[in-house]
């Protein structure tokens, strides 16, 4: 138990450290043509920060045409 809630702590706080890396990145403009050897470390610095993604089944949403119709048509005729 104690295991699971320290591991969560910790996607918590690679999930903060992963926004703030993106806000930092995309704030900033890059300068001029990046290093291969510096991009390499770029990739696996954002790869090891980056927060683990739950794959599973997408959901899939069904959408009610004839509803949104009458309620787009009341609200056109009411007000």
């Amino acid at each position: 138990m104690e295991l699971k809630k320290e591991n969560q702590q910790a996607e918590r706080e690679r999930a903060r450290v992963w926004l703030n890396y993106l806000v930092n990145v995309f704030t900033q403009p890059s300068m001029g043509k990046e290093d291969p050897k510096f991009a390499m470390a770029k990739k696996e610095f954002i790869e090891s920060i980056k927060p683990e993604q739950k794959k599973g089944q997408a959901k899939v949403y069904e959408y009610d045409f004839e509803l949104m119709k009458r309620l787009k048509a009341s609200q056109e005729g009411g007000g």
